[in-house]
């Protein structure tokens, strides 16, 4: 052991996936990426679109199509303390990390979310209907109550 310790395990669309926390305080997690669209953008066709996110930027819902976040399972939220929304989050995938925001709380059966912009960030296809990543190979960093600045935007910590 590196001094990880594990906080819990997100059921996963298609396996269990461990939830880690880093003596530096950081959760990390490897998963699939699943796109989504939910907020104020397009829905791209997504028949399970939703027109809100958890985190709210002057006072509406995330824009998908613009902003990069990642959509964290409840269980990152109960198990990991500070605040989780609207922190920092570092996503890796074949060697490309990109910054982006924590900005929605996902059903229980998904480990790995992210926006149709960060998807694009990522040379991912974006679509949410056969795009994304379907093997475990995407590295999840969160930076519990560190608020994140993407693209020059500075989100708000945001209790859930």
């Amino acid at each position: 052991m590196n001094g990880q310790i594990l906080v819990g395990i997100a059921s996963g669309e298609r396996v269990p996936v461990a939830i880690w926390k880093q003596p530096d305080g950081r959760i990390t997690f490897t998963a699939d990426a699943s796109i989504d669209v939910d907020g104020s953008g397009d829905s791209h066709g997504d028949p399970y679109y939703q027109p809100d996110t958890s985190l709210h930027r002057d006072g509406e819902p995330l824009n998908s199509d613009v902003e990069r976040y990642i959509v964290v399972p409840p269980s990152v939220v109960k198990f990991v303390v500070p605040v989780v929304l609207g922190c920092l989050a570092k996503v890796t995938y074949r060697g490309k990390t990109v910054d982006a925001v924590v900005g929605d709380i996902g059903p229980s059966r998904r480990s790995g979310e992210i926006s149709y912009s960060l998807a694009r960030a990522l040379n991912i296809n974006p679509n949410p209907i056969n795009g994304g990543v379907d093997e475990i190979e995407v590295t999840y960093e969160i930076f519990p109550g560190v608020a994140a600045l993407v693209d020059g935007v500075q989100y708000q910590l945001q209790p859930s």
